[in-house]
């Protein structure tokens, strides 16, 4: 179990890692909400991570929660950034 801790942990910090660099250095504002969708989808892996360390069922009450709210966020993110009409 502990292996597999770590490496799922070496992995999320990777994929954070790679979203944080199209964050900053995106080029257009899609990118940067891609980026920040992406590291929000990791933040829900790492707190289901948690919850099955843990065994706490609240936990994943919370990874709920914030997934919801990430998709409020997505949705009202698309309304606002302008489209590209081809």
């Amino acid at each position: 179990m502990t292996v597999t801790l770590l490496v799922a942990g070496i992995l999320f910090a990777g994929g954070a890692g790679c979203a944080a660099v199209r964050l900053v250095r995106g080029p257009t504002q899609i990118d940067r909400a891609v980026a920040l969708d992406v590291l929000l989808a990791i933040l829900v892996g790492v707190i289901v991570l948690l919850a099955a360390v843990s065994g706490s069922s609240i936990t994943l009450v919370i990874a709920v929660v914030v997934s919801l709210l990430g998709f409020i966020g997505s949705a009202g993110l698309a309304k606002l950034l302008p489209r590209d009409r081809r």
